[in-house]
């Protein structure tokens, strides 16, 4: 299929490159490494990076198009694959819909052609291995936010990596990319965010069964100047790493949609049905889901500890 999408790159004059809302470090890495591996081959052509943005952008400005470009645009969908993350749907007024994720999702999206690969670490490294099979070059400019999306995704290549994840990590990095720049980026933070790590360690919660969770409510986000987003996936890890909690949660009042967005994480014992059960998904030891309630993250809990209860999981 990569050869169809390809072609259709080639056919359309208009191109506009979207992903989820809320965007990490893979759908703006997928985003723009594709944007300007595209700008650079096909000079001419009109291409567009849209979508809402947040603290994780360091590449450039979102661009806006109107109803009368999207109409005539080729629209690519990166990293998602369901109605649910995308920001509106702006995208039933496209063309062309192409939609590639990793995720474990199946497309709601209809008439639109979608590609997935479950197997493969992260959307940058499924947009670079794209790009590379149809012989375009991925300069350095393009290189730098696939690299980032790839270590966003692995966990600094913890997770879901394999040999081909360091091939193509190794053909980015041979651009001349800045490996501590990107690192440096990432991995430190304000002492303010500190003191709010501490705040959350404080006050988290164990189940029967090891599920560990926290739930940030208003008071949480205001006593701390955090956003919901930064709450929900900047703290979702603050859990991992603890050998008696091998799967845990993090529940946060989003103050725009009043609902609770939930981030669920696991180090061994695949969870991702559980978040499609609640309308999520995403892949099977990290995935997520938004509900109504505190007492439907009550539910979400349960469904977890009676997870381990059936895997008779032990920490000895």
């Amino acid at each position: 299929m990569f050869k169809d999408i390809f072609r259709l790159i080639s056919e359309n004059e208009t191109i506009v490159i979207a992903r989820h809302k809320a965007p990490d470090l893979d759908a703006y890495g997928s985003q723009f490494g594709l944007y300007y591996a595209l700008k650079e081959t096909f000079p001419t052509k009109a291409i567009y990076a849209i979508g809402d943005t947040n603290h994780l952008n360091r590449f450039r400005e979102m661009d806006t198009v109107d109803k009368v470009t999207l109409a005539k645009a080729l629209l690519i969908i990166l990293d998602t694959s369901v109605r649910q993350m995308m920001d509106g749907d702006f995208f039933e007024g496209a063309k062309i819909v192409v939609i590639m994720d990793h995720h474990q999702n199946d497309s709601d999206i209809k008439n639109s052609i979608f590609y997935r690969d479950t197997e493969i670490s992260s959307t940058s490294e499924l947009v670079a291995t794209f790009l590379l099979a149809n012989g375009v070059k991925i300069s350095k400019q393009a290189a730098f936010p696939l690299f980032s999306g790839i270590v966003g995704d692995t966990g600094r290549f913890l997770f879901s990596t394999k040999p081909e994840t360091f091939r193509i990590a190794a053909l980015l990095t041979e651009t001349g990319i800045s490996l501590s720049s990107i690192y440096n980026a990432m991995y430190t933070e304000s002492l303010q965010m500190k003191k709010t790590k501490i705040d959350y360690l404080s006050d988290f919660r164990i189940s029967e069964n090891g599920v560990g969770y926290r739930r940030n409510d208003q008071d949480f986000l205001e006593r701390n100047n955090l956003s919901s987003q930064t709450a929900s996936r900047g703290l979702v890890g603050q859990l991992s790493g603890i050998r008696e909690i091998p799967i845990w949660a993090n529940f946060t009042y989003d103050t725009d949609t009043r609902k609770i967005l939930c981030e669920l994480r696991s180090r061994e014992i695949p969870i991702v049905d559980i978040a499609k059960k609640y309308g999520g998904g995403g892949h099977l030891l990290a995935c997520g889901c938004s509900v109504a309630s505190w007492e439907e993250t009550k539910l979400i809990v349960a469904d977890l500890d009676k997870l381990l209860e059936e895997k008779q999981w032990t920490n000895n």
